[in-house]
């Protein structure tokens, strides 16, 4: 499984990703050539390698015509991006990025998200970086992404409207949406953009210690600005060994209807989670509820973190490491006077299991009149 960290020990930014992502391999030609498909032109990328504090690592510049610094509404973008030649995921992915510098932009200045006018993050410059880091985070193909603490700075930062306090009012707002921790170190100035810390957030799962992975190389993404500090961020790149540990997720609820939780479980093993199932149990004040566990790989788990505590009424859930044994699993199909019908075949050891497949035995029932036990009679006699 592949492993990106992204450490922000002196913040984070647009063109800092672009450079770091550069710097672990990303081909600069190639980012260049699929930022041409948003057909918009007037500008082009500048990659170059450097020293900084003695550390060598890549700054990429993002170089634009005198006259194409426009601003935009959130809609131009989104017309923009979705009708460039980029690929599906790349277009998804750069859009929910930009979405949330939507919502922080329209909160802060009280406006719809539609009528949201940006700034600095609607110029080409800041679609180049949130597009570019869409394309090089598909083109790694990561499984897992994680992030560090976002060393935010301190001060005052010079923007459109003035003189504003450190973080910036929309990166903050970006930050209260996301799960990740601030802080402030040894940096006088702004150290973490609106468009960085939404990269982050869309990208990266928080993690408040270093994860556990084999390290395998890093890229580093240099700042233009000289803090007396490193200015740069730091990816790092490796691997997690597949295994057969899963995570468990609980919640116990006594205040949702059926239909809510039949649709809960329809979502949640849509979305990859490998069972998910109810349990009857008498709560606090002796209330009848439901106890939800879901089993899910370790890849899956903030995804289906956020869709029980987005779908059920629970404010709250566990989670924890499970070592599992599955059979090894095969699949045959068989030909019936009745229909083709799947049989899936376990095995470990000497012990096998061959099982029918529910839905096609259902479909054959249905279509032919038979009882559902007659269906499985016929289908044992012909294993």
């Amino acid at each position: 499984m592949k492993v990106l960290f992204f450490d922000c020990f002196s913040g984070i930014s647009g063109d800092m990703v672009l450079g770091a992502f550069i710097d672990l391999g990303i081909d600069p030609a190639y980012l260049d050539a699929e930022l041409k498909k948003l057909n918009l032109g007037g500008f082009r990328i500048k990659a170059e390698s450097t020293m900084k504090k003695g550390i060598s690592g890549t700054r990429c510049h993002v170089i634009l015509d005198a006259d194409r610094h426009h601003h935009r509404h959130f809609n131009d973008i989104k017309e923009i991006i979705e009708n460039s030649t980029l690929p599906d995921e790349v277009k998804t992915t750069a859009l929910a990025i930009f979405m949330r510098v939507a919502v922080a932009e329209g909160k802060v200045h009280n406006v719809p998200v539609e009528r949201v006018h940006f700034h600095e993050v609607g110029a080409l410059d800041s679609i180049v970086d949130i597009v570019g880091a869409a394309i090089c985070y598909h083109a790694l193909k990561p499984d897992l992404v994680y992030g560090s603490k976002i060393n935010v700075g301190s001060g005052w930062v010079r923007c459109a409207h003035g003189l504003l306090p450190v973080p910036a009012p929309a990166t903050a707002e970006i930050l209260c949406e996301s799960n990740f921790e601030m802080y402030s170190k040894a940096i006088d100035g702004e150290s973490a953009t609106p468009t960085g810390v939404a990269i982050l957030a869309e990208l990266a799962t928080f993690s408040p210690t270093t994860p556990s992975f084999i390290p395998e190389k890093t890229g580093y993404g240099f700042g233009g600005k000289d803090f007396g500090v490193l200015n740069a961020l730091r990816i790092i790149q490796g691997r997690k060994s597949e295994s057969n540990t899963i995570m468990v997720i609980e919640t116990n609820v006594d205040d949702m209807t059926g239909e809510m939780a039949g649709y809960v479980l329809e979502v949640l093993l849509q979305k990859g989670a490998l069972d998910a199932f109810y349990t009857p149990v008498y709560m606090k004040k002796n209330r009848p509820g439901i106890h939800l566990t879901v089993l899910c790989s370790e890849a899956r788990l903030p995804l289906i973190e956020e869709i029980i505590l987005k779908e059920t009424s629970t404010i709250g859930i566990r989670k924890y490491p499970v070592e599992r044994t599955c059979m090894h699993r095969h699949f045959k199909k068989i030909a019936t006077p009745l229909g083709e019908v799947t049989i899936k075949i376990s095995q470990q050891g000497d012990i096998t299991r061959a099982t029918p497949e529910y839905e096609d035995v259902k479909k054959i029932a249905q279509e032919s009149g038979k009882s559902l036990w007659e269906v499985l009679e016929m289908i044992e006699k012909l294993k």
